[in-house]
């Protein structure tokens, strides 16, 4: 028997009990709409309830309170954008449904803060948490509606929809599902970038650029890697990617170029060539600048910098410039102070010495 035993039967689907072998649950799977709005809470369908501030739909008072407390609403009303009202899930031609924009975003802004609906731990043989997904026959059907439509396995539906819920490339920290975040194509380039919040369980969906309303919205699933990788990623994951990245072979030159120089960087500081490694982050940023990179991969490129350039004495001042830069595309990243990595790189800002690299050059 698989640990994650399922079926479906007449508009029904079987799933084992959280840690249970030999418990199950059947949940009654109701046809669903992804276009239409929905409680932000139990992803219900005709909401007849709205918050005030900022509009998100609810289909009870007692999801409101769930959502304001557990799912984080507090923290983000007025600060993301809603289903509905801010953005829609709408037929996107060859590649399904879409996520596209109902107004105009502007850079850093939220388009969507959403919680996991099922999680899995890491890449073992260890079952999928879908005990969220028993609380209502909503949040199964809105699931079960997940591409590929023709599978009724809640399995399948998880791994072509899920998201990583870390941005290690060496650390796996698991993996969640997210019912609107998961309508997000993908585009080599992109116009949009995320991030998990792990304390607070949800993942926020943020412009890296300017992106007018009617456009689609979207972000690179290969992450930070070369050309050759990506086509490799991609194809694996059945996709067919024809954005402007795959079709000029010019411009993936251009991104192969700038995975080149972050990995330079570092390099040339290493070998205490302070220099050239400013250089290449100069470099670096130019083409940040040219194809409207993340504030989180800005910020990136500028810590390194900081660190490298506090090696030394006579690169001190300018390594304070870097870290003021770090710590302001990160804040807009990120959008609280409260943020663990606003709060470090604040703290470099207010005091570069605290850095173990402090002129150790010298």
């Amino acid at each position: 028997m698989e640990s994650l035993r399922e079926r479906s039967r007449l508009g029904e689907i079987i799933v084992n009990k959280l840690g249970s072998e030999r418990d199950f649950d059947i949940v009654k799977i109701m046809e669903y709409n992804a276009k239409e709005r929905c409680c932000g809470w139990c992803y219900a369908l005709g909401p007849t309830m709205r918050c005030s501030k900022c509009l998100r739909a609810y289909c009870s008072r007692e999801c409101q309170v769930k959502d304001w407390k557990t799912g984080c609403h507090k923290l983000w009303c007025g600060k993301s954008g809603e289903k509905c009202v801010d953005y829609e899930i709408r037929d996107a031609g060859e590649k399904g449904l879409g996520l596209f924009t109902l107004r105009d975003f502007e850079r850093g802004e939220k388009i969507l803060v959403e919680r996991a609906v099922a999680t899995k731990p890491d890449a073992l043989g260890r079952p999928i948490d879908s005990s969220k997904l028993l609380e209502s026959t909503t949040l199964m059907s809105a699931t079960m509606a997940l591409a590929p439509t023709e599978s009724s396995s809640l399995t399948v539906k998880f791994v072509t929809n899920s998201a990583a819920l870390s941005d290690d490339d060496v650390e796996d920290g698991g993996s969640g599902l997210f019912l609107n975040f998961s309508r997000v194509n993908h585009d080599c380039i992109g116009n949009a970038d995320h991030y998990y919040v792990p304390d607070l369980k949800l993942m926020l969906l943020v412009a890296k650029c300017a992106i007018p309303a009617g456009t689609e919205v979207t972000f690179s699933y290969a992450g930070s890697a070369s050309s050759t990788q990506r086509g490799m990623m991609l194809r694996a994951r059945g996709f067919q990617c024809t954005c402007t990245a795959c079709q000029d072979p010019a411009i993936a030159s251009e991104l192969d170029r700038a995975l080149e120089l972050d990995q330079k960087i570092l390099s040339f500081g290493s070998f205490g060539n302070v220099g050239q490694a400013i250089r290449a982050g100069e470099s670096l940023i130019k083409l940040h600048d040219k194809f409207h990179a993340s504030d989180r991969l800005y910020s990136r490129v500028y810590y390194d910098l900081f660190q490298i350039a506090i090696t030394k004495k006579s690169s001190v001042k300018l390594g304070s410039k870097y870290i003021l830069q770090a710590y302001t595309h990160a804040l807009r990243f990120y959008g609280r102070e409260e943020d663990e990595e606003v709060k470090r790189l604040k703290r470099f800002v207010d005091s570069p010495s605290a850095h173990r690299n402090y002129r150790i050059m010298d």
